[in-house]
């Protein structure tokens, strides 16, 4: 039997990181050392990109439309 823990990033305190987050429903833990958390590749991968669009000054509207 394996345990999937999910996929784990150090966490930031960057409006637009937290933004991302918000949008794909990841989590964020709390503790010394905070860490966002993702359930899986495919969510991390949509932070990932969202992140670039944010970046890229795409509008909100915009991005939350194609993961609506």
């Amino acid at each position: 039997m394996t345990m999937h823990m999910g996929l784990r990033l150090k966490a930031s305190d960057d409006f637009n990181d937290i933004l991302a987050l918000e949008i794909v429903g990841g989590k964020k833990t709390d503790g010394p050392y905070p860490k966002f958390k993702f359930t899986s590749e495919i969510q991390r991968n949509a932070y990932d990109n969202i992140r670039k669009r944010i970046k890229g000054g795409e509008s909100l509207e915009s991005i939350r439309k194609t993961f609506a």
